[in-house]
């Protein structure tokens, strides 16, 4: 077992935030909401998830700024996360922000989200109990 786990996220339309807590739920992390709650010391050995939505096929600007200002160790253990209306174009982007700072990004998932910029038409009722399931899955893989 590694050491602490985190999952850092930002959520604009609560999407990413049911994966986000799934995930933490599953591996026992603790959350953080960049937009609330202040960014965690990370030791060596310590596991991070980081994830966000797509905007403009982007992470969101107040995660940027979160990553941009947050020190991590080099060779901590990252994992990236994200839900999306069309592509998950984000998840490359925050695999490099990561990879930048120094840590060993190991994994990405991404499911569909409801895209509440279309009126909610596209992913209705995304992130299902099944995505819900497998993004447990996938921490716990990340983890173990």
């Amino acid at each position: 077992m590694a050491g602490k786990v985190y999952v850092v996220y930002a959520s604009l339309t609560g999407n990413t935030r049911k994966v986000a807590q799934a995930m933490a739920e599953a591996v026992g992390a603790t959350l953080a909401d960049v937009r609330e709650d202040p960014l965690p010391k990370v030791e060596p050995g310590d596991v991070i998830f980081v994830g966000d939505g797509v905007y403009g096929g982007r992470p969101s600007g107040a995660l940027r700024r979160a990553l941009a200002a947050w020190t991590l160790p080099r060779g901590v253990k990252a994992a990236v996360f994200g839900t999306y209306g069309g592509r998950p174009s984000q998840i490359s982007i925050l695999e490099r922000i990561l990879a930048e700072k120094g840590a060993q990004v190991v994994d990405r998932f991404s499911c569909l989200g409801r895209d509440w910029f279309l009126l909610g038409l596209v992913g209705r009722g995304r992130p299902s109990a099944e995505d819900l399931k497998a993004a447990q899955a996938f921490a716990r893989r990340v983890v173990g």
